[in-house]
């Protein structure tokens, strides 16, 4: 049986739920179930119900059936397939969720539009994006147009062998533009190396020297053999210098990019270095949403739980 697409429901009842419209979509093309998850849990009504269990199963039955309406009027369907938590400690029932459907991917609204909110990363992303055993897909408010632009960001292997993630991210973003209808790129951040470094990395590289140059066209090289060999053409692929986190995000923010594929572990040169906060950079900074790769044998700390 395929697993199910989670959607995660902002909190607000009346709110546009643009994860659940995004989810949906990504649903129906895989033919994957849906399952929808909100935490309806609510301080200032358990305050004010106080110690009357009656009142507050009432309320909560209350609660529950706005919610339950709600998503039928957004999905067009009688009887949505929403659980409702009602937990004080909202990353505890998520958690609970998760593991309970091990789903194919987890469907969730990091922001609103707004230029505050939008750099606010909030614990629950922080936990979906580092612990979750799955991909995690954080999308903002703007609607997916007929026909998408899919981005991959790949950090390909420099030896004759594939590097697992790179191949993994192209695979999750090949998968996304079949289902989506969309267009797919793959682009590549070099970035920028201060002189302890070129010196270390030229060491590495025989002929190569300190030149950064010469470093650059290798790595730029390496990544157009690694998409070539993987059945991309040339006008599919970007190179891009700079932080990689700005870099990346500036480039989807100045070019019509809906959805970016990143992996979680940043190959830095001339280490592998695992850098989950470069994916919580570009949650906060790219105005496009971001789907977020887990590396080959990810083991999430809530198994060990």
């Amino acid at each position: 049986m395929t697993a199910p697409i989670l959607v995660i429901l902002d909190r607000e009842l009346k709110g546009a739920q643009p994860a659940l419209a995004k989810g949906a979509r990504l649903a129906a093309a895989n033919q994957a179930p849906l399952r929808i998850v909100v935490n309806a849990y609510s301080s200032a009504m358990v305050r004010a119900v106080g110690l009357d269990n009656e009142r507050l199963a009432a309320a909560r039955r209350q609660i529950e059936n706005a919610w339950q309406q709600r998503v039928a009027e957004l999905l067009g369907s009688d009887e949505p397939p929403l659980t409702t938590l009602w937990e004080k400690d909202s990353a505890a029932g998520l958690r609970q969720m998760i593991l309970a459907h091990q789903p194919s991917l987890v469907v969730v609204h990091t922001s609103d539009d707004s230029t505050l909110r939008r750099h606010l990363f909030t614990p629950r992303d922080w936990q979906l994006i580092r612990k979750a055993p799955c991909p995690v897909l954080c999308v903002h408010e703007t609607p997916w147009p007929t026909t998408p632009r899919v981005l991959a960001a790949l950090d390909p292997a420099t030896n004759d062998s594939d590097d697992a993630l790179s191949v993994a991210v192209l695979e999750a973003a090949r998968n996304q533009a079949r289902d989506l209808g969309a267009d797919l790129a793959v682009c590549h951040v070099l970035d920028e190396l201060d002189e302890g470094m070129v010196l270390l990395v030229g060491e590495t590289l025989p002929d190569y020297g300190d030149s950064m140059e010469k470093i650059r066209a290798h790595y730029r090289d390496n990544f157009f053999r690694f998409g070539t060999s993987h059945g991309l053409n040339p006008e599919q692929m970007i190179t891009l210098n700079g932080p990689v986190a700005s870099t990346l995000a500036n480039y989807c923010n100045d070019n019509p990019v809906d959805l970016l594929v990143v992996g979680t572990v940043h190959r830095s040169l001339p280490e592998r270095l695992l850098l989950g906060a470069t994916a919580e950079a570009l949650i906060t900074r790219a105005s496009t949403d971001v789907l977020v790769i887990k590396p080959e044998g990810f083991q999430s700390p809530w198994l060990a739980d």
